[in-house]
């Protein structure tokens, strides 16, 4: 990190510091009021929070540390040209901005998790399925803070990349970049596939187009974050210039508002309750709310919480006792327990044409039509 030749005046005026400020408490801001209202719903109308709340919880903590280290990188000289800064700003900014990495990286890997054990309650995989999401997110993260074991570990001693009195040897800056762009792509591939797998699960249910493209948008919306963190591997090469600096702002930048994306799209799943309170309708069922109704998400008379469907592993919807889920929205009528419900109270089938019929306060009235066939040379009857 040697001394650059002496710059243009026009170049050596050039600060990103003010953008870099402007944009991270910008992002970190519209996260954390994400987070307030998941927290709200969670805490003050579903009176219950899950381990997906703990883990966008501690990736918030870590965004404000991230943006917190950020600034004292900037107030260091972090955004403007390395050769313009005096010794004791190149090491704060260097120092600062490796420092910040840590908990930034840890902003966009912990709401992987979150995703992960929200998909995983509401969808109901199946037991190998529910170990390889876990396996890949586990593994994205461990490869993410690969990166910060070798951004510490490339010089001997550490210090030395930060502290010019101390004499170091440094491997290959690119050995850093190339395996962060390993990491970041892999990142991207997860959050890519964290997006799709809803859709996919939710494409083979009896739900009407409006709300499987409403549900899939809600719980897919991280497919956002595939994006962002694909343009800031695109940033990675800047670990090795020589203008450090400077050159990192925009990854310093891409970096929490990775962080910020993720974090916002693991939390829009979980505002459904709170729009309702607001709007006072249900938007993915395109219903009307009587009154507070809100209040149907919370606890019941009998203690346990309403809207706590979710899905079996056959694709089917079943309940779960003291378990408040999101896939509340994703109810139906068109399942095989309503069906035999039905059959429960109606007739024998002892004719060729069965007429049954449920009624409740006269109101709905279910008429199911069995045709039975009969083999020419056998006593053996099929239905059909």
């Amino acid at each position: 990190m040697a001394d650059q030749a002496t710059l243009p005046p026009e170049i050596a005026a050039q600060n990103k510091g003010p953008g870099i400020l402007a944009a991270i408490i910008t992002v970190s801001i519209i996260s954390t009021l994400f987070v307030a209202g998941r927290l709200y719903v969670r805490i003050k109308i579903l009176e219950k929070l899950h381990l997906d709340d703990y883990f966008i919880m501690i990736s918030t903590i870590c965004g404000w540390l991230a943006v917190g280290f950020s600034c004292a990188a900037v107030a260091s000289g972090n955004g403007q040209h390395f050769g313009i800064l005096s010794l004791e700003q190149k090491s704060g900014a260097i120092l600062w901005t490796m420092v910040g990495f840590l908990p930034g990286i840890m902003s966009f890997g912990l709401p992987k998790f979150a995703v992960v054990a929200l998909l995983t309650r509401i969808l109901n995989p199946s037991r190998f399925h529910s170990a390889f999401l876990w396996s890949m997110t586990t593994l994205c993260m461990v490869s993410l803070l690969g990166c910060i074991v070798i951004l510490f570990a490339q010089c001997t001693p550490s210090r030395s990349q930060w502290d010019f009195s101390v004499q170091g040897h440094c491997w290959d800056h690119w050995i850093l970049v190339h395996y962060s762009m390993y990491a970041g792509t892999f990142s991207a591939v997860t959050d890519l596939y964290l997006a799709v797998y809803p859709a996919v699960v939710l494409a083979k249910l009896q739900l009407n187009v409006k709300k499987k493209l409403a549900l899939s948008g809600a719980l897919g919306i991280g497919s956002i974050a595939t994006v962002v963190a694909i343009y800031k591997t695109t940033r990675l090469t800047s670990l090795a210039s020589p203008d450090f600096s400077y050159d990192t702002s925009d990854l310093v930048i891409w970096t929490i508002v990775e962080g910020s994306t993720v974090t916002v799209a693991a939390c829009i799943p979980i505002m459904q309750p709170l729009v309702d309170m607001i709007f006072g309708n249900r938007a993915l069922n395109g219903s009307s709310a009587q009154g507070k109704g809100y209040q149907k998400y919370g606890p019941d008379r009998s203690g346990n919480l309403n809207s706590d469907l979710e899905l079996s592993s056959s694709g089917q919807m079943r309940r779960k006792r003291g378990d408040t889920n999101y896939e509340d929205a994703l109810r139906t009528l068109d399942t095989k327990e309503s069906q035999e419900a039905i059959l429960r109270q109606g007739q024998d089938l002892g004719g060729t044409t069965v007429d049954i019929k449920t009624r409740h306060n006269g109101g709905i009235v279910r008429t199911d039509v069995f045709v039975v066939s009969y083999e020419t040379d056998s006593a053996t009857q099929r239905a059909l």
